[in-house]
C-alpha cells in the first residue's frame, strides 16, 4: 500500500477571497482541480492507493488579521471535506489551522476530526515570528496529543526581510530556497528545545519535502535538554518524534535520509498540485533504489503506524 502524505489543493473559491483580501493571487497549479475524481484517476494511474489532502501552501491564512484568517481556514477546511467525502477509502483530510485563533483551532481540530480528518497542518511561523513553542499554542498540541493525531509540518509564515527587495525577483529565489527551509529547521529545534514532547510524548511530526536540511543538522544537534527522565540530546528527541516525507527528493537523497535518520522515519510524499507537474514524477525517488519494493514497505509500516490504519 503506498500512502501519500504531502498533497495539497488549492480551492478556487479561496484564490478569489485571497485575492480579493491580499491583492495577490495565489500560484494555481494547471493539475488541481476541484474535480476530485481526476486526483484520484491519477492515484490509479501510477499505484497509489491513499493521499492525504491539505490545504495549498498559497493560502496560508495567517497572514491575514485574525478574524479573516480564521473564517479562511474553516472554508478551507470545508472544502477539502466536501471534495474527499465520495473517496473515503482513497482521501484523507488534513486539518489546516490558524494560529493567530489558539481557542478557535482547538475547536477546528474536534470539529474537523470527527469528521474523519487524520492529520494536523501546522507552518512554520506566523507573520515570521517563530510560535509553536510559546505558551499560548499549548492548547492546540493538547488537542492534537489527546486525539493522537500526527502533525504535517509544512514551510510558510517566515519572515520577509525588506531587505530581499533590492534582489531579483523581490528575492523569491532566497525565500524559497534558504528561508523557508531554515524557518521549518528552527521550528523543529524550538519544539524540542521548549519540552513539548516531555508534556506530550505521543505527538509525531511529519516534515515535509525530506525535512528540508534537518537531516544535515543532526550531527548539529548535540545539546542536551534537560527532561523530567533526564538528559537527551537535541537529535535524540528529533530522532524519537519525527519523520520526513520524500516529496522534492531524488533516489540519492532519500539513500541518505534512511541511513541517517532510520527506515521508521521514512513517509512518502509526492507534493502533488503543489506546483512540481504531474503525480507520476514523484515515483522515481523510491522506483530508482536499489530494493524498491522493499522502500513502499517501510513507507507503509510508518505511515500506518502513524494513522493507525
Amino acid at each position: 500500500m503506498l500512502i501519500d502524505w504531502h498533497a495539497h489543493h488549492t480551492p478556487p473559491e479561496l484564490v478569489e477571497e485571497f485575492s480579493r483580501r491580499t491583492g495577490r493571487a495565489p500560484h494555481a497549479d494547471v493539475h488541481d482541480s476541484p474535480d476530485f475524481s481526476q486526483r484520484v484517476s491519477a492515484m490509479d494511474k501510477i499505484g497509489l492507493d491513499l493521499q492525504l489532502v491539505c490545504q495549498g501552501a498559497g493560502v496560508h491564512a495567517d497572514q491575514l488579521p485574525a478574524d479573516q484568517a480564521l473564517a479562511l481556514m474553516r472554508k478551507s477546511n470545508d472544502l477539502i471535506a466536501e471534495r474527499i467525502n465520495p473517496y473515503p477509502d482513497r482521501l484523507l483530510g488534513v486539518i489546516a489551522l490558524s494560529l493567530k485563533s489558539i481557542e478557535a483551532s482547538v475547536g477546528e481540530i474536534e470539529r474537523m476530526a470527527a469528521r474523519g480528518f487524520r492529520a494536523v497542518l501546522l507552518y512554520s511561523g506566523v507573520d515570521g515570528e517563530a510560535v509553536a513553542d510559546r505558551p499560548e499554542c499549548e492548547p492546540i498540541f493538547a488537542k492534537i496529543a489527546a486525539l493522537g493525531l500526527p502533525i504535517f509540518l509544512h514551510g510558510g509564515g517566515f519572515r520577509q526581510d525588506p531587505s530581499l527587495k533590492r534582489l531579483e525577483d523581490a528575492g523569491a529565489g532566497v525565500s524559497y530556497s534558504a528561508l523557508a527551509d531554515a524557518s521549518v529547521s528552527e521550528c523543529v529545534v524550538r519544539m524540542i528545545a521548549s519540552g513539548l514532547f516531555d508534556r506530550y510524548p505521543v505527538l509525531r511530526v511529519v516534515i515535509r519535502s525530506g525535512g528540508g536540511g534537518i537531516a544535515l543538522l543532526l550531527p548539529r544537534l548535540f545539546w542536551k535538554h534537560q527532561g523530567p527522565g533526564g538528559e537527551k540530546r537535541y537529535s535524540e528527541i528529533l530522532l524519537e518524534h519525527f519523520l520526513v516525507d520524500t516529496a522534492s527528493v531524488n533516489a540519492r537523497t532519500l539513500r541518505f535520509l534512511i541511513d541517517t535518520l532510520g527506515e521508521e522515519r521514512i513517509v512518502f510524499g509526492s507534493d502533488y498540485c503543489g506546483g512540481l507537474g504531474p503525480l507520476e514524477k514523484a515515483l522515481p525517488v523510491i522506483e530508482q533504489q536499489p530494493d524498491p519494493t522493499h522502500v513502499r514497505s517501510l513507507t507503509e509500516r510508518n505511515s500506518r503506524r502513524l494513522l493507525r490504519i
